[in-house]
């Protein structure tokens, strides 16, 4: 049965702004699995936490957690609550934020996650588009959540995060996509491998000989080119964060796909001309929630921030091929 405060049910009424703190405390709570581990993020101690959860309880009228000995949890109501407050609070913070907009004052905050390991990657635009939008939007604060692609999607539907930057492996009809780049993809070992051995004798050796050993999978939805290649493989070890994945590697027990940028010198890429692919990467919003103006202004920075990179390479390369020509004229 669902715990309740009163028998008779309250409503809620007027949202103050007590309550919007209340709502923030209690998200807070939620996202770090208790009030003790809390109290960092929101800077008070356990007790004035529980004070403002049994408070916004007591607005609320029934029991949003269990907590005690047994640790906490959420009740019943209190999972629904929490999916509610945080779109609610997702569309006031936006609407905030437009209204900021326009008289082109940005302001407001913008959730962006991305998947690990995307830093390293020159092609990628988010660095340089925080630093311009930063320029461009100083009051605008930028929280950097770091997930896996499928967390990513979750938080995009549920207001959690504002855009989302990951592989466009799938595409739901309630996100919009953009595409950014293209991320390089490789087959690796450690240098302890014994397949390494096995490659000295022979370069060419055979995509079944190499499929014999056991791979590193990862536990989150993948493309469906690099599943059928993984299939071939002998099941090792499923892990989510590419760092688990080259450390498995360079331990030298394991075979496993890694982007190319976060391959250290310890890898060696396994018959490239093969296993070596491309996988899109892509930054994707709410269909029903891309009206904010300060969302799309930075959606706008990373997408003009892609345009320029392909721009500057372009001219790289061409500078490159002049001076090749000249060589050899």
């Amino acid at each position: 049965m669902q715990p309740k405060l009163n028998k008779r049910r309250k409503l809620l009424g007027r949202v103050s702004d007590t309550d919007m703190h209340l709502f923030r405390v209690f998200c807070t709570v939620a996202d770090c699995g208790g009030f003790s581990a809390a109290q960092g993020q929101l800077g008070v101690g356990r007790s004035t936490i529980s004070r403002q959860i049994s408070h916004l309880e007591t607005r609320l009228g029934y029991m949003l957690c269990y907590r005690g000995r047994s640790g906490f949890v959420l009740t019943q109501h209190g999972e629904q609550a929490l999916a509610l407050i945080r779109a609610f609070l997702s569309t006031t913070e936006q609407f905030m934020a437009d209204m900021a907009a326009i008289n082109d004052d940005f302001s407001g905050r913008i959730n962006l996650a991305i998947m690990d390991y995307s830093f390293s990657d020159i092609r990628s635009p988010v660095l340089p588009a925080i630093r311009e939008f930063r320029t461009l939007a100083p009051r605008v604060e930028i929280n950097l959540t770091v997930e896996s692609p499928g967390t990513i999607e979750r938080g995009i539907l549920d207001g959690s995060f504002h855009l989302g930057i990951f592989p466009a492996y799938r595409h739901l009809d309630e996100l919009v996509y953009f595409d950014l780049y293209d991320e390089k993809v490789a087959l690796y070992a450690g240098v302890s491998h014994p397949l390494l051995e096995a490659l000295d004798k022979d370069p060419d050796l055979s995509v079944e000989k190499i499929t014999r050993h056991e791979l590193v999978f990862r536990g989150y939805l993948e493309g469906e080119k690099l599943l059928k290649i993984k299939q071939q493989f002998r099941r090792g070890p499923t892990v989510f964060q590419t760092e688990a994945v080259a450390a498995l590697i360079q331990a030298g027990a394991y075979l496993g796909f890694l982007p190319k940028h976060a391959a250290s010198e310890e890898l060696v890429s396994i018959r490239p001309d093969i296993f070596e692919y491309s996988a899109p990467i892509c930054v994707a919003v709410s269909r029903s929630r891309r009206g904010s103006v300060v969302t799309n202004a930075f959606l706008e920075r990373l997408t003009n921030t892609v345009t320029a990179q392909a721009k500057k390479r372009s001219v790289a390369r061409k500078r490159t091929e002049q001076f090749d020509n000249s060589d050899l004229s």
